[in-house]
């Protein structure tokens, strides 16, 4: 998705994520990335873990959860920190990435 297009999906309240799964040297990691605008804010959801791992460690909290004021906070620290482009976003074919009112009380 381009960028102005991932910008008019988000704005319009659009939940967008990229799903990766990723060999980082024999260890095989699972990475979930998304954004929804909730009440003015940006909620950016983030989860990685190792697959290989995940049932040994299941109750150890993998998921992580940002709120930005604006889109170009999203894009200055978020995009770069975690090496995905506008491109590699997109809607979630069936369930969403992840529960957006659950992080209601952050916006």
């Amino acid at each position: 998705m381009e960028r102005a297009q991932l910008i008019a999906s988000i704005e319009s309240g659009r939940q967008l994520g990229v799903r990766k799964y990723m060999d980082i040297g024999g260890t095989h990691i699972s990475y979930t990335y998304a954004i929804q605008k909730l009440n003015g804010r940006y909620i950016v959801f983030v989860d990685e873990y190792d697959v290989d791992r995940y049932y040994e460690n299941e109750l150890e909290d993998t998921e992580k959860v940002t709120v930005y004021d604006t889109l170009d906070e999203f894009f200055d620290n978020f995009i770069t920190k975690y090496d995905v482009s506008p491109e590699d976003f997109c809607k979630s074919k069936g369930s969403k990435y992840f529960s957006a009112e659950f992080y209601r009380h952050l916006t």
